[in-house]
C-alpha cells in the first residue's frame, strides 16, 4: 500500500497543525476534507497566519472546468482586501476539488496557473495549489 491517499485519513485535529512544507499542506488539506470523492467542481481556500497554521473557517466556491476571469479577479480582489486588514504574515491556502479519477489533469493546471497569474496580480501570497479528485490529492503547482 504505496499509494499516499489508501493511508488513513488524519485525524481532524490535526488539520491545525503548523504547514512547513507542501507535504503538510497536503496532510492538512486531506484531514480537512476526508473521504475522496466528488460531485462537483470547487475552489477552496483558507488562510494560514503567521503561525504556519490554518485558520478555523475554510470557504469554497463553485467553479467551471476552465478558469472564469471575472470570479478569480473577484476572490484575489476579496483576498487582498482581507489580508490587508489582518496584517503581515498570512498567505492562502487553494484546494480545487472535482470529480473524476487518474493524475494531475491539462485542465487542473490551467486553473493553477490561471490562479497564480491573478494572485500575482493582486499581491496575494499563495501556498502550493492542490488538485482533489476521486482516487487522489495532489500537488499541482509549487508556489512559494
Amino acid at each position: 500500500m504505496s499509494h499516499p491517499d489508501l493511508l488513513p485519513i488524519p485525524p481532524i485535529e490535526t488539520a491545525r497543525d503548523p504547514v512547513y512544507s507542501a507535504a503538510d499542506l497536503r496532510q492538512r488539506w486531506r484531514a480537512l476534507i476526508g473521504p475522496l470523492g466528488f460531485e462537483e467542481r470547487l475552489l477552496w481556500f483558507g488562510l494560514i497566519g503567521p503561525d504556519r497554521c490554518f485558520a478555523n473557517k475554510l470557504s469554497h466556491v463553485p467553479v467551471r472546468p476552465r478558469p472564469q476571469g471575472r470570479i478569480l479577479w473577484n476572490l484575489m480582489s476579496a483576498l487582498r482586501t482581507l489580508l490587508d486588514d489582518l496584517g503581515p504574515g498570512n498567505t492562502v491556502a487553494l484546494l480545487l476539488t472535482r470529480p473524476g479519477r487518474g493524475p494531475v489533469s491539462p485542465a487542473d493546471r490551467m486553473w493553477s496557473k490561471a490562479l497564480t497569474d491573478m494572485a500575482e496580480r493582486f499581491a496575494v501570497p499563495l501556498e502550493p495549489i492542490f488538485r482533489a479528485n476521486d482516487d487522489s490529492l495532489e500537488l499541482v503547482s509549487q508556489t512559494r
